[in-house]
């Protein structure tokens, strides 16, 4: 196998084309891949965390106006907002899975270890996060949450949970206890709002501890930039020169809007301060 780095011209004759700027090592290549990897994984962490958040709200606007919805079939309704509270609950569950997976991935053990026992933390320290985190498993192994519509003139008109129903249920470990001391009805929302707020310190976390990788990565692509005169580099391996001469060759185009993303990603962050020069 053969390493080259170049970058990708545009004429208006030819159209696009790759030219080859030199020949690099394999150990050379690997480590433009690794120091331009970040941007990547903490831009598939954002989107998981989005994810989250869009599904969280829309069970909150959906859930807060219950007397609306209420005008409508009642079969509707309790699907719809079952639907809409299990698509939280995979997207919380998804988020702690790729937390842990990408910490161990970019950080090694030690780091995964330590976001496990943030979420451990939460978890024995907070009601809702707990609650939440167990109700994944009470959804996908038992019964639908949301199982009571009501209705009233004068009482709470909204879409419940059964404490009775929920407490049928075997496996809520530590969270049996809370759910015995919670009212006949239960209304999530308050729920669902105070774990999302967890879940958003996890990801400012992991943007916080990443943060430095990912700007030595720009730092570094920015450098290759200049390199090839402001046009967009590439990484090419090919397996032989005649091979090559027959356009057979694999392309790592560097997408630069990934890198200008996880840059706007880590300007957010209420704890980084970053000078623009």
């Amino acid at each position: 196998m053969i390493y080259a780095r170049g970058y990708q011209d545009m004429s208006l004759e030819q159209g696009p084309k790759i030219v080859i700027q030199k020949h690099i090592t394999k150990e050379e290549y690997e480590n433009h891949k690794s120091e331009l990897a970040e941007a990547h994984k903490i831009s598939a962490m954002d989107d998981v965390h989005n994810l989250l958040v869009q599904n969280g709200e829309e069970f909150l606007k959906y859930s807060a106006n219950a007397e609306y919805h209420l005008k409508l079939e009642e079969k509707v309704v309790y699907l719809e907002a079952n639907r809409l509270l299990t698509n939280y609950l995979s997207s919380l569950s998804m988020f702690i899975d790729y937390g842990e997976r990408y910490n161990q991935k970019h950080f090694g053990k030690e780091e995964m270890k330590k976001f496990q026992e943030k979420t451990h933390d939460f978890y024995d320290s907070h009601i809702s996060y707990r609650f939440m985190a167990l109700m994944r498993n009470y959804a996908l192994h038992y019964a639908f949450p949301l199982s009571v519509i009501h209705q009233s003139v004068n009482g709470a008109n909204g879409i419940f949970a059964s404490k009775n129903t929920l407490l049928k249920f075997d496996a809520w470990k530590h969270a049996k206890e809370d759910i015995k001391q919670m009212p006949d009805l239960i209304s999530l929302d308050i729920h669902v709002d105070i774990s999302m707020m967890f879940l958003k310190k996890l990801f400012q976390n992991y943007v916080y501890d990443i943060a430095p990788l990912v700007l030595r990565g720009i730092e570094y692509l920015n450098g290759m930039i200049k390199d090839v005169r402001g046009k967009m580099p590439v990484l090419i391996t090919f397996n032989s020169i005649e091979e090559l001469r027959k356009g057979n060759l694999s392309l790592d185009i560097i997408d630069i809007k990934i890198y200008a993303h996880a840059f706007e990603i880590i300007k957010q962050h209420p704890s980084i301060n970053i000078t623009e020069k």
